[in-house]
């Protein structure tokens, strides 16, 4: 019973939400790539300064974040000798790296540890995912756009995006104190930040109501697709959801955390593939339709993975 509340109380309000942005997306096939513009380049950063400059830092949030960074790096490795083991194509590579590495900690993570475990679960989700969402920006523009341009473009790539420039402007002025104009304070916190999560929730929606299977994904042959594979879907889906918990378990211990920073640290680096690793995909010419595929199965097995780990994690407040 406590398994089932789990799944209606905290995951299925999420997926409600989720399932609408797959309906709109289904009658009226909107242009993902003009609102992962704006979750790129204005809602994120958004998020992401608010949640540096209102954190109260503290050494279990950066415990939090060597969870999230370790996690992540781990992860890379992982899908680099599966990758390499399967003779995968360096697009190919690059697709299972991002799919693993990016997990969905801001409109799912968030959502989730805030039904979970309150607004304190909430407010180290939200450091969690600002500390994901660089290394998102980091390693998912590299990878999203290796396998089609050249490394040094790749590279240049990750300073063309601002969530970056915003943590750190973040970073300053929380270090030394200072208080936003009434007009800035308004505009990013109030308005531009809290908008990003049910965008991302939409978008997310809308990628998965384009996700296609089987050989005949696109009349493109030049353009060929991991997602034409369900083998390489159910694979990145179970690295995601099965073997990342056992990473983040690990790290946790060894960071010291406990309590509430060890289960949303835990849960937030179980997540699926963050729709942010679509958003890229699109946005740098990376194998979307492979991204969004495993987005898709991972999200949908999410559902029992997550009630699961939250139940063996202790249940909810």
């Amino acid at each position: 019973m406590q398994l089932l509340s789990i799944m209606l109380n905290v995951i299925a309000p999420i997926m409600l939400v989720m399932s609408i942005g797959y309906l709109i997306g289904k009658k009226f096939n909107p242009d993902p790539r003009s609102i992962s513009v704006f979750l790129i380049y204005l809602f994120t950063p958004s998020l992401v300064f608010k949640g540096v400059y209102q954190a109260e830092l503290s050494g279990a949030l950066f415990g939090v974040a060597g969870v999230a960074l370790s996690s992540a790096v781990s992860m890379a490795i992982i899908g680099f000798l599966v990758a390499r083991f399967l003779n995968y194509t360096t697009r190919e590579e690059s697709s299972l790296i991002l799919t693993i590495t990016l997990v969905n900690a801001a409109n799912y993570g968030i959502s989730l540890n805030t039904f979970a475990y309150g607004d304190v679960g909430g407010g180290i989700a939200i450091f969690y995912y600002v500390v994901s969402a660089l290394i998102g920006n980091v390693f998912g523009v590299f990878f999203a756009s290796r396998g089609t341009v050249p490394v040094t473009d790749a590279l240049s790539n990750v300073f063309k995006v601002p969530i970056l420039y915003a943590a750190i402007i973040g970073l300053i002025l929380n270090y030394y104190n200072v208080e936003l104009p009434l007009i800035l304070s308004r505009s990013i916190i109030d308005i531009a930040a809290p908008a990003s999560i049910p965008l991302m929730l939409g978008l997310l929606g809308l990628q998965l109501s384009r996700v296609q299977f089987g050989k005949n994904v696109t009349s493109d042959e030049k353009d060929p697709t991991l997602a034409s594979k369900l083998s390489a879907v159910l694979l990145a889906s179970g690295l995601k959801l099965l073997v990342a918990p056992f990473i983040a378990i690990g790290f946790a211990l060894l960071f010291g955390l406990s309590g509430l920073n060890f289960n949303v640290a835990v849960l937030e680096s179980s997540m699926p593939t963050a729709v942010l690793a679509s958003a890229l995909a699109t946005q740098f010419g990376g194998d979307a339709r492979f991204v969004s595929a495993v987005t898709l199965v991972g999200t949908l097995a999410s559902i029992l993975t997550l009630s699961v780990l939250i139940f063996l994690l202790g249940g909810t407040v």
